[in-house]
């Protein structure tokens, strides 16, 4: 390998210079990339994608389990103080610091070494981490997406779920209050979407111990409840913990760990867990590219920049995709200027990884969540109308044609309404195939992607069976 990166190197000619570059290099396995340095010092460095997909994990949980604060321990390797201490470090707005309550969606990441160690080293003057340095010296990289618990924040939890396509989802229990709140409709959201789900019972340091068994009791039999029918596994040393991981992408395992994150109990069986974790999905970049947008900014200096999930296939710097679909349902060449990854810049994102990309001649308002950037190749139809088969997980009285809800599907968060089923109407627990067909703008679809359709708390789950052609507007 080493022969043939020097090979590399050294026939990279530097701009208007007739010498070659000294092939000094250093890999980076975060981002899936080897840096070619040039000699003397200039600022043109090459990226090759080399390293597997990172694995995605989302958290949620009721409000006050202590997701953020766990992922402020993993993250920034200091224990909190029992007071929101570790937790101030990941919020992103004044009034969540305030409240102490995430309203976002929040990303982090953990770095493991060659040898299992976490390699986040925050900086010692404003606390905040280098996602550079974690980067170049980890073996092995998880990405968090830290999610709201309050009923309040449901729905962004909701695009958090289905827009970033989680590998894994970590549900939070706090063991003094137990079971409440949101922590069953989080649960029921990742069953609905095929995520495996691991729980980690928090404040073991402050919670009686017939309070934290009556807790795992009751986790445990909803766990093997038929709506979950999984298998629950207390982890309580290595040995546990190195049988969960390895039976875990069944889907059936249910691992249960306790911890505190002020005494940082069972902690480095969690870390162990997480080390062990890999990529549920393999992607092919023979096929044509296709990226959701999940986010929209403009960068002074920059312009216009969307993030997103790369869904399949490979896009390059340079490329010229489709973006759309508009309100008319039309898509617009757009050229890529410049590739971000994991705050770094590379020059090609796969199938699974995520990456923020510079646009050009596009202003911000122009683009919104939930449109695609697609290779042409692909043709693009933006459709207004589909059917799907739903399972009506939960509501008070009865759904019939005419109702409205709020669909959410990859990143796409649009009302749509219900023009025929094949039933009369429906009530908990009923299967029907729906007719829908969106309120406001037409999405771009395809067949067998995953919805969930809800007015408040979860409604429906389902699959798209059929995307309609329909070209015509309102």
């Amino acid at each position: 390998m080493e022969a043939a990166l020097d090979q590399t190197a050294c026939s990279i000619k530097l701009a208007g210079a007739n010498r070659p570059a000294v092939a000094n290099y250093m890999t980076d396995k975060c981002c899936n990339c080897i840096y070619l340095y040039m000699y003397p010092y200039t600022s043109v460095s090459v990226f090759l994608f080399l390293f597997p997909v990172i694995p995605r994990v989302a958290v949620v949980g009721n409000v006050d389990a202590g997701k953020s604060t766990l992922l402020g321990v993993l993250t920034h390797g200091e224990l909190d103080n029992g007071r929101g201490f570790a937790r101030q470090k990941l919020f992103r707005h004044k009034h969540e610091m305030e409240s102490g309550r995430t309203s976002s969606v929040g990303n982090d990441i953990l770095g493991f070494d060659q040898d299992g160690q976490v390699v986040n080293k925050p900086d010692s003057h404003g606390g905040s981490l280098d996602w550079t340095k974690i980067c170049e010296k980890s073996s092995k990289v998880i990405t968090f997406i830290d999610l709201a618990g309050h009923e309040k924040y449901l729905k962004t939890t909701v695009f958090g779920m289905t827009g970033h396509l989680p590998d894994f989802c970590m549900l939070m229990v706090g063991s003094n209050a137990g079971i409440v709140g949101m922590t069953k409709e989080h649960l029921g959201l990742a069953l609905a979407l095929n995520v495996p789900v691991f729980v980690v019972v928090t404040k073991i340091d402050m919670c009686p111990a017939n309070i934290l068994q009556e807790t795992l009791k009751l986790l445990q039999r909803l766990l093997k409840s038929p709506g979950c029918r999984k298998i629950p596994v207390l982890v309580q040393n290595k040995d546990d913990v190195i049988v969960t991981a390895s039976n875990f992408s069944s889907e059936r395992m249910c691992p249960i760990f306790q911890i505190s994150n002020v005494t940082g109990e069972n902690m480095d069986l969690l870390k162990m867990f997480l080390n062990l974790l890999s990529s549920r999905t393999s992607y092919s970049d023979e096929e044509p590219a296709e990226f959701q947008i999940d986010d929209t900014y403009s960068v002074p200096g920059v312009g216009t920049v969307v993030s997103g999930t790369t869904l399949r296939g490979l896009i390059r710097l340079n490329d010229t995709l489709l973006l759309g679909p508009d309100p008319l349902g039309s898509f617009i060449p757009i050229a890529v200027k410049s590739i971000h990854r994991k705050r770094m810049p590379v020059r090609e994102v796969r199938g699974g990884q995520t990456a923020s990309f510079a646009l050009k001649k596009i202003k911000r308002s122009s683009i919104r969540k939930g449109m695609v950037m697609i290779s042409p190749k692909l043709t693009p139809q933006a459709t207004w109308e589909f059917e799907a088969e739903i399972l009506v997980l939960h509501h008070p009285t009865t759904i019939s044609p005419r109702y409205q809800a709020m669909v959410h599907c990859g990143s796409i968060r649009q009302t749509a309404t219900i023009l025929t089923m094949n039933r009369d109407c429906l009530r908990t627990g009923d299967k029907a195939t729906v007719h829908f067909r969106f309120i406001k703008t037409p999405e771009y679809l395809h067949c067998d992607q995953r919805l969930v359709f809800r007015e408040g708390r979860t409604k429906a789950v389902g699959t798209i069976t059929k995307v309609l052609d329909d070209k015509h507007d309102k």
